[in-house]
C-alpha cells in the first residue's frame, strides 16, 4: 500500500511537470510568434518609411541617413576638424515630446550662425519624415552661402522616424528631463511609421489648426 501511494505521488508529480514544462513551451512558442511579427511589421513600417520619403525626395537637395550622419559622429580621428549640429525644424509642440540628442531649435541655431570659430560644420536638418527639413536646407543653403561657407546644411532622410529604427542610434531625449524616452511625435497618424519600440504622439489640436499653420506660418 505504502509503495503504491508513494508511486501515485511520483505519477502525479510528474505529471504536474509535464504540464509545468508544456506551459513553459506553450509561452516560449508564443512569444517566438509576437517576436516574429514585431519583427515583420517593424519592417513593414521602414519599408513604408522610404517610400513616402521617395515621393517627396529633391535629389538636388543634400541629404544624410542616419548611419552616415552616426558615422561621422563616431569616426571622430578621421573627423576632428568637423562637428555635427542637428538642427530640430519642428513645431515647439513636437520637440517637447523628444528630440535627437543634442539637438538646437531654430532661434538657439541663429545664436550659433553669428559665432565663427572656422571649424567646418555639418547641419543636419530634421522634421518628422523629412519633408520640412528639406525645405529647410534649401533656404538654409543659399543664406550660409553668403554667410557662413564653412558650414553646409543637410536633410536627414526620413527624420526623426529613421532615427527610431536605427539600432545603433541614441535614444531620442525628453528635452524637459534630459532623460531617455520611447515617445516620439509622429504629426498625425499617417506618419506613425516609428519603430515598434517607440510610441507614436500626435497633434491634439483641431486638423484645421494644424493645416491652417502649414500654409499661413509667417515668412
Amino acid at each position: 500500500m505504502v509503495g503504491a501511494n508513494a508511486r501515485m505521488k511520483t505519477n502525479v508529480r510528474a505529471g504536474v511537470d509535464a504540464a509545468k514544462n508544456g506551459d513553459w513551451a506553450d509561452k516560449e512558442e508564443d512569444n517566438r510568434e509576437e517576436e516574429e511579427e514585431l519583427v515583420k511589421e517593424n519592417a513593414r513600417r521602414r519599408a513604408a518609411l522610404e517610400a513616402t520619403v521617395a515621393k517627396f525626395t529633391d535629389d538636388a537637395v543634400p541629404s544624410m541617413t542616419v548611419r552616415e550622419v552616426l558615422n561621422v559622429i563616431n569616426n571622430q580621428e578621421k573627423n576632428a576638424n568637423k562637428r555635427v549640429l542637428f538642427l530640430d525644424c519642428r513645431e515647439k509642440e513636437e520637440r517637447a515630446v523628444s528630440i535627437i540628442p543634442g539637438a538646437s531649435s531654430a532661434e538657439e541655431f541663429d545664436d550659433f550662425e553669428e559665432q565663427d570659430d572656422g571649424k567646418e560644420t555639418i547641419v543636419v536638418c530634421y522634421c518628422t519624415i523629412g519633408y520640412r527639413s528639406q525645405k529647410k536646407v534649401q533656404e538654409l543653403s543659399k543664406r550660409l552661402a553668403q554667410s557662413r561657407p564653412d558650414v553646409k546644411a543637410y536633410n536627414l532622410s526620413g527624420s526623426i522616424v529613421a532615427w527610431t529604427h536605427e539600432t545603433v542610434a541614441p535614444k531620442l531625449l525628453d528635452p524637459e528631463t534630459g532623460k531617455e524616452t520611447n515617445r516620439v511625435h509622429t504629426y498625425g497618424k499617417t506618419w506613425a511609421l516609428q519603430s515598434v519600440e517607440y510610441e507614436s504622439v500626435v497633434y491634439k489640436r483641431p486638423v484645421f489648426e494644424v493645416i491652417k499653420g502649414l500654409f499661413f506660418k509667417k515668412k
